[in-house]
This record gives structure tokens, C-alpha cells and sequence, in this order.
């Protein structure tokens, strides 16, 4: 069930993404790729991914379970070519992880949508640390166990702090940490926070133990809707991605493969994203001339 700051939250969101259709029009949908979440040792993720008439796409993470389990066959009536991009952002204030998964696809759908009409192009990443820029010394705390990531900051020999819901990844040894206390992040300098946290409900219950961080940063595919909230909320980075060849992404979720190839990287800083209200106003200027 959503909470108060959950709902306040997804609501915002869901008004952006109202804005944006209303200024320069409503995608539709023209392709749904909904997937039974599959995790196993050898995979890093899996994405679903809704594709729209303007030739834009949205994804969402696949491993969260529960509800998602059954996204194919409670969703595909509710989820059919010709529904407008609103009422499947609609989704996103839905109680249960398979209808926010759905919602925030198109919500990032819609993001992409702004951005191009406005004429900007997030810059791209130079790690996969999210901006972070990591330092000897430095204590990495992650919200979420990113296992790729987690051997990276240790081949540099830093400390690494994972908060993970999952007991069975549960860990402690010499310089990493994974438990499912969330006070294991107050000792890290420095944090990524995974996008999932947008479609299970836990990232206002997170931020508490991180907003000591000297730098934070939301990362994942999922994370590719407007970052305005999450500036708000004192992230100082937010790193995700946009779909630049659906029809390759779309092959590449069926087989099970990467989707490098068809995903831009970005990495969206605070300090030089240039707002909502003006990415909007730019987007109906262009859409004007």
C-alpha cells in the first residue's frame, strides 16, 4: 500500500507527466514488451519496455517479484495498443509493483518525449558510479546490491556498504557489508540508491539514512523519468538511460541479452539540469517554429 509520501510523490510525478502532454501532445502506445521476471546467477537485470507512436520508449526493472510475477497475464488486456501514454502513467498510484512498473515506463517514455522536443541531451556518464567520484578512502554505500559495481569499488579497494531486502545476499566480510539494516548506511560518505526504490515504494523510507552523504545518486533504467522530485529530495545525481532503438531493445529483452546498443547512458547533475518548467518551455517554443 502506498504511504502518504509515497502517493505525494508518484502524484507529482504523474503532474509532470500530465504537463507534458498536455504542452506537446500524447503519445500512444504501440508495443508492449511485458516479461516474466527470470533472475538467475548469470543475469545483472532484466527490463520490460512500452513503446509509443512518437517513436520514444520507456523501461522498467523485472526482478522485483511479487506482483510482477503475474505482470504479463493480469496486464496485457489493460495494456493494449492505442491507450494513451496518461493512462498508463496512471498506473504509477496503483498500490501493487506490476501497475507502477507499467507506470513509470511510460512516465519515462514521456521524459524522453521532453527531451527531445526541448532540444536537450542529458551528458553522458564517464563510470557507472552515477557521479559520484569515487576516492581512495571513501566509504561506498549502495541501496541495493548492484554485484558488478559491488567488484569494481572493491578492486579499488574501498569499503562498500549494501542495504538489501534479500536475506539470502546477506554478508559481512572484510570491507562489504549487505544487510537489510538500513543503518549500515549512515557510515558511507558516498551513495547510489537503485531506481527500483521508485516502483516498490521504499525510496522516501530510505533517505532518512542517506541524506548525510556528501554525494548521492539514484541510478538504474528505471530512474530515467524527470528528475526534478528527486533534486527535491537531495539527490545530486540521477544516472539511468534513454531508449534510443526500441525495436533493438526489444529484441535484445526477448533473447535475455544486454541492452547495451540501444540505450544512451545519461548522467543528469542538479547543479546543471536546467528544470521542468524550462525544458517544457523550450519543447512548446521549438514545437511552435
Amino acid at each position: 500500500m502506498l504511504d502518504n509520501r509515497d502517493h505525494d510523490f508518484s502524484s507529482a510525478l504523474l503532474r509532470q507527466a500530465l504537463g507534458i502532454c498536455t504542452a506537446i501532445g500524447e503519445p500512444r502506445l504501440t508495443r508492449a514488451t511485458l516479461v516474466d521476471p527470470a533472475p538467475a546467477p548469470d543475469k545483472e537485470a532484466e527490463f520490460g519496455q512500452l513503446e509509443f507512436d512518437d517513436g520514444h520508449a520507456g523501461l522498467y526493472y523485472a526482478w522485483l517479484g511479487g506482483e510482477q510475477a503475474t505482470l504479463q497475464e493480469r496486464y496485457r488486456s489493460r495494456v493494449r495498443p492505442g491507450l494513451g501514454a496518461i493512462d498508463l502513467a496512471e498506473l504509477l498510484i496503483e498500490p501493487d509493483d506490476a501497475a507502477r512498473s507499467i507506470g513509470l515506463a511510460a512516465i519515462n517514455a514521456l521524459t524522453a518525449r521532453l527531451f527531445t522536443q526541448a532540444g536537450y541531451t542529458p551528458p553522458e556518464p564517464d563510470d557507472s558510479f552515477g557521479g559520484l567520484a569515487l576516492q581512495p578512502g571513501d566509504r561506498l554505500g549502495m541501496v541495493g546490491n548492484f554485484p558488478s559495481l559491488v567488484r569494481q569499488a572493491r578492486a579499488r579497494n574501498l569499503e562498500v556498504l549494501v542495504l538489501e531486502k534479500k536475506p539470502h545476499m546477506a554478508r559481512h566480510e572484510p570491507g562489504l557489508v549487505i544487510t537489510p539494516d538500513p543503518s549500515v548506511l549512515r557510515d558511507a560518505n558516498k551513495i547510489l540508491c537503485t531506481g527500483t526504490t521508485l516502483l516498490n515504494n521504499s525510496l522516501d523510507r530510505v533517505l532518512p539514512d542517506c541524506r548525510h552523504a556528501e554525494r548521492l545518486a539514484l541510478v538504474g533504467p528505471t530512474a530515467g523519468c524527470l528528475p526534478d522530485l528527486l533534486f527535491e529530495r537531495g539527490f545530486d545525481f540521477v544516472a539511468s538511460g534513454i531508449v534510443t532503438d526500441p525495436l533493438a531493445a526489444r529484441a535484445r529483452i526477448r533473447a535475455n541479452e544486454k541492452l547495451a546498443g540501444s540505450v544512451r547512458r545519461t548522467l543528469i547533475s542538479r547543479d546543471a539540469y536546467p528544470g521542468f518548467a524550462t525544458l517544457l518551455a523550450n519543447a512548446q517554443s521549438r514545437r511552435a517554429n
